[in-house]
């Protein structure tokens, strides 16, 4: 019986001592002051923690340095290679013309006039 109390204090403290070792990891806002970017930078929720963005995937892979990667940069350390077209992205320049605000007929405005005057609802 003393054995089997004895097993189980050890079993307990065992499980306490595993408890109060571990610390949750969690996004720190030092990293932010640190980078100079916002939580939204590396994270995925705004107010940072939780899953990472592929920035901060690539961010923690190369060891925490003092700048996050550009998303261009993180895909290419991730193994993403991109077929990009630069043209697609570079505005052309237009010249735009005026909207021309709609105007009703005045026959149309009388008709319409003349049939809310006449309806009687639902």
């Amino acid at each position: 019986m003393r054995r089997g109390v004895l097993v189980g204090l050890l079993v307990i403290i065992s499980i306490i001592l595993l408890l109060s070792a571990s610390q949750p990891t969690g996004a720190l806002p030092e990293y932010s002051t640190q980078t100079g970017e916002p939580c939204a930078s590396c994270h995925i929720s705004p107010s940072g923690g939780g899953l990472r963005t592929p920035r901060g995937q690539a961010w923690v892979g190369s060891g925490r340095p003092g700048t996050v990667p550009a998303l261009a940069d993180a895909l290419a350390l991730l193994g993403v290679r991109l077929k990009v077209n630069s043209a697609d992205f570079v505005a052309i320049p237009r010249t735009v013309t005026p909207a021309v605000p709609p105007t009703a007929a005045p026959v149309q405005v009388e008709r319409v006039r003349a049939w809310l005057r006449s309806f009687e609802g639902n």
